[in-house]
């Protein structure tokens, strides 16, 4: 035990200690971080502080973890997790166990990752944490679509979307909505993953993020033209070449009014393709010599031989 006196200056050295690791966060200083960090670790046992000390390991494990550094990462949060369990800090146990998941998915130790995730999302659901209940089974997703479990990674990502729909939250709803699109175009499910990524368009048009819009288009495009190239009749073909075009038409306007040449450059090359494919030789020609220009003046030098064949191909078939 502590005296008083003994007991004051303890504190004020917790508070410069944690002015110092402000500081160095700030200055992104992770090792002078650390070092503060495990200063405070110290200092809160000192003063019998059981849940100042879980704290600390808390952010001392995400310091480890946002530096690569996941095997001292796991023992902070193995230390935090004995601490809280104790004091029965069930919301910080459950963030703690969530946090421990994601580490094991990044190591690839994803039944440990599963785990830890069902866990977390055991406590959320026990707690009401529902923002927590949302990201847990965001990254359970995640670990499935590691898997190659997409049947599963789909019923998860879905009911993470509605977790976000639930909270209004759109930043996260979009970025839900995209792992289950692409755990959809996985299991070749296409009309449920242009729905999403259709979904995804309009919630960054809203946000005013029009180049994340333009990417999504562009996979919507990608999607149509695939599935043009895999048609069983002429008709079919035709139906999906003309879907593909308009939807990099419409992302080519949003990458120009970003200023985005490289995109442009890509949705051109893709458009040019495009065209080819529905026997419009000429257009084709035009697109990829537009690609060709872009690429030229970026420096992009490695797509220049792409492009080239595409041009000589394109006109030779114009010739027949």
């Amino acid at each position: 035990m502590t005296d008083l006196a003994d007991q004051a200056d303890l504190l004020q050295q917790v508070r410069q200690a944690l002015q110092q690791v402000r500081q160095a966060l700030q200055n992104e200083d992770y090792e002078q971080a650390i070092t503060g960090l495990l200063h405070s670790t110290d200092l809160a046992r000192a003063l019998n502080d059981p849940a100042a000390e879980g704290r600390h390991l808390g952010n001392l494990a995400l310091i480890y973890y946002r530096t690569k550094q996941p095997e001292l990462a796991l023992q902070s949060f193995d230390r935090a997790l004995q601490i809280v369990r104790a004091e029965n800090d069930r919301l910080t146990e459950d963030g703690i166990l969530g946090n421990i998941g994601n580490i094991m998915r990044e190591m690839g130790r994803y039944d440990e990752a599963i785990d830890y995730l069902n866990q977390a999302l055991l406590i959320a659901q026990e707690i009401g944490d529902t923002r927590g209940r949302g990201i847990w089974l965001s990254n359970l997703g995640l670990v499935y679509d590691d898997l190659q479990r997409y049947t599963e990674a789909v019923d998860v990502h879905r009911e993470s979307v509605n977790v976000a729909r639930g909270m209004r939250d759109q930043r996260s709803l979009v970025a839900r909505l995209s792992n289950q699109g692409n755990s959809h175009l996985a299991l070749s499910q296409h009309t449920e993953a242009i729905k999403c990524f259709h979904e995804v368009v309009s919630l960054y048009k809203s946000l005013g993020n029009v180049a994340e819009a333009a990417l999504r288009l562009g996979i919507i495009g990608n999607i149509y033209n695939e599935l043009g190239r895999s048609a069983n009749t002429e008709f079919e073909a035709r139906f999906y070449y003309e879907l593909a075009r308009d939807t990099y038409v419409e992302t080519l306007k949003l990458a120009q009014e970003v200023g985005d040449s490289v995109t442009e450059g890509d949705l051109l090359t893709s458009l040019g393709a495009v065209y080819g494919n529905m026997g419009e030789y000429e257009q084709a020609v035009n697109h990829f010599t537009a690609a060709y220009h872009i690429f030229t003046n970026a420096g992009l030098t490695d797509r220049l031989p792409y492009v080239e064949e595409n041009i000589r191909l394109a006109q030779n078939l114009l010739a027949q």
